[in-house]
């Protein structure tokens, strides 16, 4: 650790290996028996727990937790307020952002799984994490095949033993349910929720405000502020309790739920109701999108 810049502020277990190309911040605690070698950055305030192993080029902002046990191996820049659990693997290319919790037991960045055809990964892509997600137990998110990311928005969260797979595209404020699992390219529209044990086929669309039920095997995009269950999946209702989340009048709440069904088939059109004009625009866009319902 002869060229290495560390701050005496800095509690460093005699243990640990310090590589010199590792430039430290103050305030922080790097545990025992942990590895820092590679261009490596760290900001103040962040604590490394016993038995990590750091390689690569890696930025980490300030404040940040990384518990035992934890391997951050790649090109990877981490944000600030980040807690990342016992056991975690990060690898190849990853960026995330602030205030994320990542329980423990994940994996991030490997290749993605392509059966017989061979797990594939591509040099330019990369796995992109926003800000406030929550992420539990034994999630595996892999790096992007097709598309140049695979990608997370903000205030996610995601219960143990998801899966988000290559390509996928997950916008802001989706939950998926423990056992939830969605093919590559998937691309989840804002506050959709998926629930226990749903499966969505590759390269689908979910829109916003859907709700997947339990179990349910989707075939087709699913349009905006849907209900769908069933095996395959048909539309249930109008998810009213989504739009009431997102604060749409009740006036606006009342007519979708009046003439959803028309809405749906493209026979009743208000373009002043956003929610209607929501799902109207998406099946434009998405034409191969479920709207059968159960009668």
């Amino acid at each position: 650790m002869t060229n290495a810049v560390i701050k005496n502020s800095n509690n460093i277990h005699p243990s640990a290996i310090i590589g010199p190309d590792v430039r430290l911040g103050s305030g922080i605690t790097i545990g025992p028996f942990s590895i820092l070698e590679g261009t490596i950055s760290i900001n103040d305030g962040t604590l490394i727990a016993s038995n990590c192993s750091l390689n690569g080029h890696v930025e980490i902002g300030e404040n940040n937790v990384i518990k035992e046990n934890c391997v951050i191996s790649g090109t990877i820049r981490i944000g600030k307020n980040n807690h990342i659990g016992s056991g975690s693997n990060f690898k190849n290319s990853i960026v995330i952002g602030d205030s994320n919790t990542f329980t423990g037991l994940i994996s991030i960045g490997t290749a993605g799984e392509m059966g017989t055809k061979g797990d594939r990964f591509i040099e330019d892509g990369c796995v992109f994490i926003g800000n406030k997600n929550v992420f539990r137990e034994f999630i595996s998110i892999n790096s992007p095949v097709r598309r140049q990311k695979t990608s997370i928005g903000d205030n996610c969260y995601f219960m143990s033993r998801t899966y988000v797979p290559h390509d996928a595209i997950i916008e802001n404020n989706v939950t998926m349910a423990t056992n939830s699992l969605i093919g590559g390219g998937v691309h989840v529209c804002q506050n959709a929720y998926l629930g226990f044990g749903s499966v969505t086929h590759q390269w689908l669309v979910i829109g916003e405000s859907a709700m997947l039920g339990m179990n349910a095997a989707i075939k087709k995009n699913i349009p905006p502020f849907c209900t769908v269950v069933g095996i395959p999946a048909k539309i249930l209702k109008f998810n009213k309790s989504g739009a009431q989340r997102q604060n749409h009048t009740e006036k606006n709440i009342e007519e979708v739920e009046t003439y959803f069904a028309t809405i749906l088939d493209g026979s009743y059109v208000n373009t002043e109701n956003p929610i209607a004009v929501s799902i109207l625009n998406f099946l434009k866009n998405n034409p191969d999108s479920l709207t059968i319902s159960f009668k």
